[in-house]
């Protein structure tokens, strides 16, 4: 799979409120990562389970985690304001056809969901598909979403309500009002703290966020009423520089050319030549005694040896 495959969806999805399981988001990615305009309406969309296996990092991956995962997805009902003002409830997926022997999915999209990856204009949200799939947090991919609705934006500070944020990803259920983080350390810790460790340096993207307090007569504690986000983009860096990196990646590192090609798919080129850097004084020091191992274990790859 190329590493330069983009999402695009409308703004409407990134902030819709709905659940989903992190195998139930990879196969809609993988799904729209397809979508063309031109498309039938009817078009049955293929996913390989291996390909799949390959862009996650995971040695196999059973059709029964995707059986469920599809069962579910016909089932998800989504939540979202149109512009106009009305207001939409639709599934994302209208059938799902396990292909015998093969390792193909065939996803059929629901006719309410199809145009908002298909009838683009301004309100569109782009994604690096495979940086987004290698998110193993549900919340991290969410957030990615929303982040990526401002990276290209000239102002890329922005708020979000803590309820608005919480019903967005489905922390706080909008049927019963159930907020499963009702303490904001709790919710710091287990979704903002996961999520910036998940996307920053390992996206195209990275953040910041910080508490904003509301007032409370009296003494005690102030509530967290929103979360300001500071996105910083790095746009995408030219072809040359890019197989440059690839070919140092590979004859100095010890890189596979397809673990130099998954590096430079789920990070920045700054993060990279920063992380590059520190391997390079390491090993000048003795401190490593496999240059290729330590590499691939630095950003996250799996490794067949140990290194110091």
């Amino acid at each position: 799979m190329s590493k330069n495959i983009e999402i695009w969806q409308d703004n409407v999805l990134t902030t819709a409120r709905y659940e989903m399981t992190e195998a139930e988001k990879n196969l809609l990615y993988m799904v729209v990562a397809s979508v063309r305009k031109d498309d039938p309406p009817t078009k049955m969309y293929q996913v390989s389970v291996k390909e799949m296996a390959e862009v996650t990092g995971q040695a196999e991956l059973k059709f029964e985690t995707y059986k469920q995962a599809t069962r579910k997805l016909m089932s998800r009902v989504f939540e979202t304001t149109l512009t106009n003002g009305d207001v939409l409830q639709a599934s994302f997926i209208a059938s799902a056809l396990y292909r015998k022997g093969t390792g193909i999915i065939q996803i059929e999209l629901s006719q309410m969901v199809r145009p908002f990856y298909v009838d683009l204009n301004t309100r569109f949200t782009k994604m690096q598909l495979v940086a987004a799939i290698s998110l193993n947090s549900t919340y991290a991919k969410r957030i990615y979403e929303l982040l990526c609705m401002y990276k290209n934006m000239k102002d890329k500070t922005f708020r979000r309500g803590l309820t608005e944020l919480k019903t967005m990803l489905w922390i706080i259920d909008p049927k019963t009002g159930r907020d499963s983080y009702t303490n904001w350390t709790r919710f710091e810790k287990a979704v903002l703290e996961v999520a910036a460790k998940e996307i920053n340096g390992h996206t195209d993207i990275t953040f910041n966020y910080k508490p904003i307090y509301g007032d409370r007569p009296g003494r005690g504690r102030k509530p967290v009423v929103e979360v300001e986000f500071e996105v910083f983009y790095q746009a995408k860096p030219e072809p040359a520089q890019l197989s440059s990196l690839h070919e140092r990646l590979v004859k100095q590192f010890r890189l596979r050319p397809d673990q130099a090609d998954t590096v430079l798919a789920t990070h920045s080129v700054e993060v990279i030549t920063r992380q590059l850097y520190d391997i390079q004084t390491k090993a000048a020091d003795g401190k490593v005694k496999n240059v290729g191992s330590y590499t691939a274990k630095v950003f996250g790859l799996e490794t067949k040896g140990k290194e110091k």
